[in-house]
C-alpha cells in the first residue's frame, strides 16, 4: 500500500509476486556496460557446497558501492566491472575449491555420505572453521592436508574405515 502510493505505482499491474532462481555461482558479468550493476544473490555470491551468502552479498555490495561511487565520479560506466574483478581477487579461489567440492562429492547420496564421515574428521573440522571464519583457505598446517588429502583418497577408493 504506502509505499506504492507514495511512488507512484499504487494504479500498476503487478506482473510476478515471486522471486526468481538465485545463481550458484558468480555471474560472468555483474554490469550491463551502462547503467546496471547487480550485487549479492543476484551476483551468484552464495558459496558453493556451503550455500553460506550473507557475508559475501556484503563483501559484494561494499565493492559494488565503490565501483559506483567511481562510475559517477568518473562518469566512466568501466568501472562498475571492477566490483566484479575486485569481488573475485578476493574470493574467487575459496569459490573455485567449493565448486570443485561441490561438483565431485554433491553427485550421489553415496558420495554425500562418504563426505559426512570425512567430516567426522578433527583435522577436517578445524581446517573447515578456519577457513569459515576468514573466508579464505588455510594455508597453514601442511600436515594436516595431507592427512585429509589422503584421507580422502581413501574414502574415494573405498578403503576407508567404516565409522
Amino acid at each position: 500500500g504506502g509505499l506504492r502510493r507514495a511512488t507512484g505505482l499504487e494504479h500498476a499491474e503487478v506482473v510476478r509476486r515471486e522471486g526468481a532462481p538465485i545463481p550458484l555461482k558468480p555471474l560472468r558479468r555483474w554490469d550491463n556496460g551502462r547503467d546496471v550493476l547487480v550485487t549479492g544473490d543476484a551476483a551468484g555470491v552464495v558459496a558453493p557446497a556451503s550455500g553460506e551468502g550473507i557475508y559475501y552479498a556484503m563483501a559484494c555490495g561494499r565493492m559494488a558501492a565503490l565501483a559506483v561511487d567511481k562510475c559517477l565520479l568518473t562518469r566512466n560506466a568501466h568501472a562498475l566491472r571492477e566490483a566484479r574483478r575486485d569481488f573475485m581477487r578476493a574470493h574467487g579461489r575459496v569459490f573455485w575449491v567449493l565448486g570443485l567440492l561441490q561438483r565431485f562429492w554433491y553427485v550421489s547420496d553415496q558420495r554425500r555420505e562418504r563426505f559426512v564421515k570425512m567430516c567426522r574428521d578433527p583435522d577436517v573440522q578445524r581446517l573447515t572453521w578456519e577457513a569459515y571464519m576468514h573466508k579464505q583457505l588455510v594455508r597453514k598446517s601442511p600436515m594436516a592436508h595431507l592427512r585429509v588429502f589422503f584421507k580422502d583418497v581413501a574414502h574415494l577408493l573405498g578403503i576407508a574405515k567404516a565409522a
